[in-house]
Order: C-alpha cells, then sequence, then structure tokens
C-alpha cells in the first residue's frame, strides 16, 4: 500500500509541478461546477471512491498507527469533504478557482507539487508511527517470555540434544556500525541459563589452508549446524571481526558443550557475507549481501528502489563460485533441502526457492524485511519486520518494540501454513525463529534478550 500511494503522490506532485494540466483541471472546473448534470455523478464517484480508501484503510491491523493506511483514511475523508463541497458551495468554490487561476496559479501547483511529492517520501520511508512499549524492566508479556541474558542474539542453532541452544551473539555490521568483537553463548532451555562456550584453538582441517587466526575473539553474525558424514557436528560461522572470514569448529560435548577451531575461509575483499548453509561434506552455500565499503546513503538508496545489491556464492575444495541465477536485493537467511535453495532476500521483500540443477528460481513469497530462515521438520520459519528502515530511527532507546511477524512456510513451495503478530511486546526487530517442541524462540541482532512464545 505505501508504495502504491507514494507513486501516486509523486505522479500527481510532478503534474503539480508541470502547472499546465493543474491549470486545464482548474479551468474545466470554473466552467462545469454549475452544471449539475455533470457534478453528481463526479460527487457520487468521489464519495465512493472515499467509502473504498477508508475500507482500505481502516481493515489493516493498527491501521492508526501505519502511515500508509492512516494517510488513506485522511484521503477518504478529504474526498468526502471534497464531494459535499461541489455540491453544496459550487459558487464559493469556482470563486476561489478564479481567484486562484487569475492570481497565483504558479505558486499554488507548485506548493501543491512540493507537498505531494515530500508526502510520497513520507510515505515510501515510513509505516509505523505508533507507541512503543517501555522494555527496560525487562518484563514478560501475555505472550512472549523473556530471558534478558544475551548480547544481540542475532542467529540461533538447536545443540543434537535438543536441551540447549547455540547462540550468535552479533559484533555489528557496516553500514550501520563498524563490526565489533561478539562472542559464542549457550542457552540451557531446562534451565533457562546461558554462558559462554568454551572455544578451543586447533588445527585447520575443514579450512582453507590459506587462512590462519592468531587470536581466539569473534564477531559471529549468521550460524549454521550440521551433522557431517563422519559423524561430527560442524558450526559454520560467518564471521567479522577482528577480519571478514568463515570459521569452522567442531561442537562437541563432554562434561559441557565446547567448540573446537577446524579452520576458517577468507573472504575476499569484494564480498560482504551474512548468513551460511551447510552441506555434510563440508561445502557450503552463503550470502553476500552488498559491498563491504557502502555507505548507509547507498544502502538506503537500494531499500527504496530494490535493486539487487548481493548474490550466493558456494564454497567447495578452497574456491568461491557465485550463483549469478541468485541476484537481488540483500541477499540475507539461506537453507537448503534437497536441490533447492532458499533465500531471504532482505531488500527486495521476498524469499526465493531455487532449483540448483536448473538454476532457476521456482518458488516466491512476498514478505517484508526477512531475515534468518530456520529449516525444521517441513516448514521453513522466518521473522518479517513489519516497518520501514527508517522507522527504527523513532525508536526511544536500543531496546525497541516496532512491529513484527514469524511467518511458517512450507518447505515444498514456500506456501504460508501460519503467521503469528505482534505489536508493542516485550521485544522488536527480530532476526530468527526458532522451533523447539511447542515453543518458538527468537533472537534479535539488537536486543539483550531471548524471547519464546506458544507455538
Amino acid at each position: 500500500m505505501n508504495n502504491f500511494l507514494a507513486t501516486l503522490f509523486f505522479l500527481f506532485g510532478l503534474l503539480c509541478i508541470a502547472h499546465y494540466p493543474a491549470k486545464r483541471i482548474m479551468i474545466w472546473a470554473i466552467d462545469n461546477l454549475e452544471d449539475k448534470r455533470l457534478m453528481l455523478p463526479l460527487s457520487l464517484l468521489l464519495f465512493i471512491l472515499a467509502i473504498i480508501s477508508i475500507y482500505l484503510s481502516t481493515n489493516i491491523s493498527d491501521w492508526n498507527y501505519r502511515a500508509g493506511p492512516l494517510i488513506l483514511f485522511i484521503l477518504g475523508i478529504a474526498l468526502i469533504l471534497r464531494a459535499l463541497a461541489i455540491l453544496i458551495f459550487p459558487l464559493q468554490l469556482k470563486k476561489a478557482l478564479q481567484y486562484i487561476l487569475q492570481n497565483i496559479p504558479v505558486f499554488t501547483t507548485t506548493l501543491a507539487g512540493v507537498f505531494l511529492i515530500l508526502l510520497s517520501a513520507f510515505t515510501v520511508s515510513r509505516d509505523y508511527i505508533g507507541p512503543f512499549k517501555d522494555l527496560s524492566d525487562c518484563s514478560n508479556s501475555q505472550v512472549l517470555t523473556v530471558y534478558c541474558l544475551a548480547s544481540n542474539p542475532e542467529d540461533l542453532a538447536l545443540t543434537p540434544d535438543n536441551q540447549s541452544l547455540i547462540v550468535s551473539e552479533f559484533g555489528g555490521i557496516r553500514p550501520y556500525e563498524e563490526p565489533q568483537e561478539g562472542s559464542f553463548s549457550i542457552f540451557d532451555l531446562t534451565t533457562s541459563s546461558i554462558k559462554k562456550i568454551p572455544v578451543i584453538m586447533d588445527l585447520n582441517v575443514w579450512g582453507d589452508p590459506q587462512c590462519q587466526r592468531d587470536s581466539n575473539t569473534f564477531g559471529p553474525h549468521g550460524i549454521d549446524l550440521i551433522k557431517r558424514d563422519d559423524g561430527s557436528y560442524q558450526l559454520a560461522v560467518v564471521n567479522h571481526y577482528p577480519t571478514e572470514t568463515i570459521e569452522l569448529f567442531e561442537l562437541r560435548k563432554d562434561d559441557q558443550w565446547s567448540l573446537i577451531w577446524r579452520g576458517c575461509v577468507n573472504v575476499p575483499t569484494k564480498y560482504y557475507f551474512n548468513d551460511i548453509t551447510l552441506d555434510s561434506d563440508g561445502s557450503f552455500y552463503v550470502t553476500h549481501m552488498y559491498p563491504r565499503e557502502i555507505t548507509i546513503i547507498a544502502w538506503l538508496n537500494a531499500a527504496l528502489f530494490k535493486y539487487a545489491t548481493g548474490l550466493v556464492l558456494f564454497w567447495s575444495h578452497n574456491k568461491f563460485e557465485e550463483l549469478e541465477f541468485t541476484k537481488a536485493g540483500q541477499p540475507n537467511g539461506i537453507v537448503k533441502s534437497g536441490n533447492t535453495l532458499y533465500v531471504a532476500n532482505n531488500l527486495s521483500d521476498s524469499i526465493t526457492g531455487y532449483d540448483l540443477v536448473e538454476q532457476k528460481e521456482i518458488a516466491y513469497f512476498p514478505i517484508n524485511s526477512p531475515d534468518n530462515l530456520i529449516l525444521h521438520d517441513d516448514s521453513i520459519w522466518v521473522t518479517s519486520l513489519e516497518h520501514e528502515a527508517v522507522d527504527v530511527l523513532s525508536c526511544p532507546s536500543e531496546q525497541c518494540s516496532l512491529p513484527f511477524n514469524v511467518y511458517s512456510l512450507s518447505s515444498q513451495d514456500l506456501q504460508l501454513q501460519k503467521v503469528y503478530s505482534f505489536s508493542e511486546e516485550a521485544m522488536g526487530l527480530p532476526t530468527v525463529a526458532l522451533p523447539v517442541d511447542d515453543k518458538i524462540w527468537m533472537g534479535s541482532f539488537r536486543l539483550d534478550r531471548l524471547v519464546n512464545f506458544d507455538k
């Protein structure tokens, strides 16, 4: 709705600035305002359009907190007033138009055009304009259970015993901020406690021999866990600190879960990775978001015009291969099911399924700002930010309760199975939704908590 209204306002704004079309409309109105045979049908048409506008706007959840529906509602009221003015005050309206046409036509139409173009920019860049919930006290809501124990839990993975969550505590990415050190934690589902996972450095046996590291500091982002062909469990991590790498660990449990470093892969400077999905032989697919040195202005431009900024790469035998057929706006979350690769394209507002044999798109689901993808049984779980990027600037603090959805989609064809909607809740800006038994666990790139809700 927002994009449609923004386009409409922009076109009308250009027509007003052009002046001539607006002048012709004013002349036509002056000549015909007293013709009731013409004005009655016109007023009826405006009234019908008004009813449609009001219906469409108020039929959306929390419409009065949404820029598009609220503007559409106001437009409906304005159309009703316009229809009534044509019917009740035709002479006064005619005199006003005559005055404008004779004295200030260019100023009036130019001002109207500038207003409409500014309204277009506002409509396309803003969505949620409602209140925010205070998250400082870390309390549960009626729907969400909150555990304020983690720092930016951007991605999650379930341990093989189904008893704990591996937590990627995000350290940031460009262009929003400079990457910083993050960490790996493990959240015990039975005790609701969290602690750092011990990281043990060992030999590089799974990565590229050219990649070496001399410290155990990391800035994790997307993660994936798989059982390898040899029976061991491999955790792959998109890492941004201190350098751009893919880090490869063996997940092992003796007295406790630990990560044994098994190697890394250097990321070429032309790429900036987000998420990863592993094959059992150690090869992987990874999403390249956008150029590493992208500016916030360039990112906002890509968010506005939805053009392709990145693609998926396949790594095997120490080489990256670009999958040209996956180009999209900020590829983000990624999972593989059989020969099908599913990618959440954050700036393209979609999830796309690609046949890796035919190398073409075979499934599509429109969704606003999808992030990480979780494949569980026969479903793909994904979060959706139900607001625009600029709305984040209105957040009263780092902990922000902007509205969001959680979707369950079929892993066969991306058909919708279920959607959960949240507004003014005990979290916001979610990046991952992971089902465990009868709960859905969520994390965020910009929160101090893990959160769950009942399926």
